[in-house]
């Protein structure tokens, strides 16, 4: 799983990305820069049809600290996202397994574990660079004297999760020497919200961004199995394809309940 950061360590966060920014940009512009292919969608629909590529599957599970992982297995890489936490924590996720996808330089033959940690937060770096690019600008030309309000409205714009919104306004505040705004991020940055819906109700904003969709889809996997068995009829192979996904579904039952 990603790292979980608090008030008490963003400042080292942010050390961290200043180590891998370079990097992480220059990844970051290399898919940018595909024209072609940044036309297709929004930036968030445009990782889940990236994702769907791969045989994405969604569904959800009750773990609100499970986001998603990718399956490597005999030759076959599938991402998996959770469709039971909020759309924006989806959308985040799917740009964070794309670097995996496209970018990482680990060898893996099984279930990738999230114990590479500079992956892990070149990853996250990523996946903010994705969504999250001009919100600085954004956040200092709203009118509301709220921060909490302004930040709601951030994510609205950039359909990202709370955290990462304040993780790349603090990030700022460090590079401008801000001392008010990271004082202010650092008071908010823990603050858990019994309903953010009603949060953005109040604001005239979308609510299904942070609601979970609850998206059943396996269709892209399905699909992959299908042309396999079209090309290749022979009945174990088809078997093999829909072991390999149920091995995925129990797999993620035994992740899950680890974190109970």
């Amino acid at each position: 799983m990603s790292e979980l950061i608090t008030a008490a360590n963003l400042d080292l966060v942010i050390e961290k990305n200043n180590e891998i920014k370079a990097d992480v940009l220059r990844q970051t512009m290399r898919l940018q820069t595909n024209l072609s292919t940044m036309k297709v969608a929004s930036l968030p629909q445009l990782a889940l049809l990236i994702l769907q590529g791969f045989g994405l599957i969604q569904i959800p599970v009750e773990d609100r600290f499970w986001s998603g992982a990718i399956f490597v297995k005999d030759g076959k890489i599938i991402p998996v996202l959770n469709t039971a936490l909020p759309r924006a924590n989806q959308y985040f996720t799917a740009w964070h397994e794309i670097y995996h996808l496209i970018f990482e330089k680990v060898s893996f033959n099984h279930f990738i574990e999230r114990d590479h940690i500079l992956e892990e937060r070149k990853a996250e770096y990523f996946a903010a660079n994705m969504l999250l690019n001009g919100v600085e600008r954004y956040f200092a030309e709203l009118s509301e004297v709220d921060f909490i309000s302004k930040i709601f409205r951030c994510m609205s714009a950039f359909q990202a999760p709370y955290k990462a919104v304040l993780v790349s306004l603090y990030e700022h505040a460090v590079q401008c020497d801000n001392a008010k705004l990271r004082k202010r991020i650092s008071e908010t940055f823990d603050l858990s919200f019994e309903n953010m819906a009603e949060g953005f109700q109040a604001l005239g904003l979308d609510d299904s961004l942070v609601k979970p969709s609850y998206v059943v889809n396996m269709s892209a996997l399905q699909e992959r199995i299908r042309k396999s068995r079209d090309s290749d009829p022979e009945l174990k192979y088809h078997r093999d394809n829909e072991e390999f996904l149920a091995n995925i579904m129990r797999e993620i039952s035994m992740i899950t309940r680890q974190g109970e």
